[in-house]
């Protein structure tokens, strides 16, 4: 009886979790209970791996927390490129290209993405070959989904450009403002960035080292454009903050 009642309370997550996302949202109940019985929840620790490109396609959406993509090119070292939060969709190129065709390229020449918790994160893990199906049974569907995918290609776009372009300062400045306007809530007049990301993981996305960034942030922090407390970071004043960016929203 537990367990039962458990996995309704998993379901219920995964349905008001796709609901608030704009993809989903609009399903009609039919395809959405389909997806929802061959869904399920996954819960992620800091730093534990959500899932890879290769293999298994699964299709996520974050519930809560962050995960950091990171990209391996054929031949070169991993990186990583961007941060995704809550209602974002994570496993994006086997929704959109054929799964078999996905299999087709030498291992060796294909630029694989893996995903990955940056801190304790949430996710509905969905079997992409049944979202393809549903979407090509109501083609009216692929609209949301693919407006939605648009949106947060456009935000990891900007978010790539503003961490490498410019001098290290600026490239810094640009990601926590990127961060204060795709994760930030209203603190009385501060804006607080609801990620708590460290300066190993700031590093990391800039490709410098934690001292750089330690050593960046106070100068922001002395500026009066942020605060840091607890690993926690506040954007004081959004127009310093831009000033050092250089960057226009």
């Amino acid at each position: 009886m537990a367990d039962f009642e458990f996995a309704q309370k998993d379901v219920a997550l995964m349905e008001h979790a796709l609901r608030l996302t704009s993809g989903f949202g609009s399903w009609p109940p039919a395809p959405m209970q389909r997806l929802l019985a061959e869904s399920r929840v996954r819960r992620f620790a800091r730093h534990e791996l959500v899932g890879v490109e290769a293999g298994e396609p699964w299709t996520f959406t974050i519930i809560s927390g962050h995960v950091i993509v990171s990209r391996t090119p054929p031949r070169g070292p991993r990186a990583p490129v961007t941060l995704l939060g809550p209602g974002s969709l994570i496993g994006l190129v086997r929704l959109l290209e054929n799964t078999q065709d996905m299999e087709s390229p030498e291992p060796d020449q294909r630029v694989l993405y893996d995903f990955s918790a940056c801190l304790n994160t949430t996710v509905v893990q969905m079997p992409t070959a049944l979202i393809l199906q549903l979407l090509d049974e109501q083609p009216a569907l692929w609209r949301d989904v693919a407006v939605m995918l648009m949106k947060q290609h456009r935000q990891v776009l900007d978010t790539l450009l503003g961490a490498w372009m410019g001098s290290f300062s600026q490239r810094l400045a640009s990601t926590l403002e990127r961060l204060a306007m795709l994760y930030g809530s209203k603190d009385g007049t501060a804006i607080k960035i609801g990620l708590r990301i460290t300066q190993e993981d700031l590093a990391a996305l800039l490709q410098v080292t934690r001292q750089s960034v330690n050593k960046a942030l106070r100068k922001l922090e002395e500026s009066g454009a942020i605060d840091i407390s607890y690993n926690a970071i506040s954007v004081l004043d959004l127009e310093v903050l831009r000033n050092h960016s250089n960057a226009v929203l």
